[in-house]
């Protein structure tokens, strides 16, 4: 069996992976403190963002042109590799800056904080377009990764919490998630109101924080030595690098929180008003570990809704519904709609509209 040293870190080889092997950690990784951890994750977060920004030495000048129903053939000058979809924002107007959630570069959902890499064609998307489909779905995502920061962080040093995955829910299914591992000992755990309002202060601490998602696509060694203490991320790293050549995954940070997402995200923590981690569930348990899905709801600020309809919203997130999830994904969005009535757009006063929630029109 194969043994090498990745930095300071010893890891081995094991079947699997782009070229018939892997490498994973051994156990050092996991005698680190949290604290040692979240450093050692930035260090090479951080050390690999140093490198490609290294790799363009010198400033390229690139045309990025604006389309879309207003301001359309502006035409900006930009900075490869270093300008972002934000920076042209900022050449336009403040409303741009703080309604802007996605780009749409050259068609492809952008994040706002991602450098752009060549020429190309720029559309802004915000909550209120007649389509949000895609700003919904980089919002749940975003949420789902704040979830599990509070997740992780929230349990005493002494418990071992392993973030697996947060899966793809289609908005329309009333709440976002997070699949968690958590220690041995908390099988019998079962949270209470009172746990679930800490985590929901914990987001809303996030939120107030005002962090910048930050986005870096890295060579899944990089992604594998980030995550080498967490054996449900090097599965998830090892799915994700399998489905391109070049073996590449997209990780995502706020703060000092690093994940593995599909992204695109939502431009900074603080696009999110109404926020609550509604639920827990238990989900397949085997002999070693016990997989829970923490749930939750969300409205960002651009669209808050009245105590009424969020507490229906709220009623709706607690309901674990895979069943349900899997049968709304095969429908077409208007048959969707009708089975969850309460999820209509509509303003806050509850009367359906095209103005108003279109969050969560689909």
């Amino acid at each position: 069996m194969a043994v090498g040293l990745c930095g300071s870190r010893l890891w081995r080889a094991v079947p699997g992976g782009g070229a018939g092997w892997r490498w994973i950690a051994t156990s050092a990784a996991s005698q680190l403190s949290p604290t040692e951890l979240i450093e050692m994750q930035n260090d090479v977060f951080n050390r690999e963002k140093d490198r490609q920004a290294s790799l363009t030495p010198r400033v390229e000048k690139i045309e990025v042109k604006l389309v879309g129903k207003t301001d359309a053939g502006t035409t900006f000058v930009m900075n490869k590799n270093v300008s972002t979809p934000y920076s042209c924002a900022m050449h336009l107007s403040e409303w741009y800056c703080k309604k802007s959630i996605l780009a749409l570069v050259d068609g492809q959902p952008w994040d706002m904080y991602k450098p752009l890499t060549k020429p190309c064609e720029i559309q802004f998307l915000t909550f209120k377009d007649r389509d949000p489909e895609e700003v919904n779905k980089a919002y749940w995502r975003s949420c789902a990764m704040m979830m599990g920061c509070v997740i992780e962080r929230a349990f005493k040093d002494e418990y071992l919490v392993n973030l697996v995955r947060a899966p793809e829910v289609p908005v329309i299914a009333g709440a976002f998630c997070y699949d968690v591992v958590l220690d041995k000992r908390l099988d019998e755990w079962m949270p209470t109101k009172e746990n679930l309002r800490s985590f929901t202060k914990d987001a809303i601490t996030l939120i107030y924080k005002d962090l910048p998602f930050e986005t870096l696509e890295v060579d899944a060694k990089v992604a594998l030595e980030i995550f080498q203490h967490n054996r449900y991320k090097v599965d998830l790293i090892e799915e994700k690098a399998s489905q391109n050549p070049d073996r590449i995954v997209r990780l995502h940070r706020f703060g000092d929180f690093i994940d593995v997402t599909e992204g695109p995200l939502i431009p900074r923590t603080s696009i999110c008003s109404q926020f609550e981690v509604s639920a827990v569930h238990n989900l397949q348990a085997t002999e070693s570990s016990l997989t829970r899905r923490f749930q939750g709801l969300s409205l960002p600020v651009h669209l808050r809704a009245h105590y009424t309809i969020w507490t229906k919203l709220l009623e709706r997130s607690r309901k674990l519904e895979i069943e349900g999830i899997q049968a709304m994904k095969a429908l077409p969005a208007n048959e969707a709609i009708l089975k969850c009535p309460h999820l209509l757009p509509g303003d806050s006063s509850g009367k359906s509209g095209s103005q108003g929630l279109g969050f969560w029109s689909m």
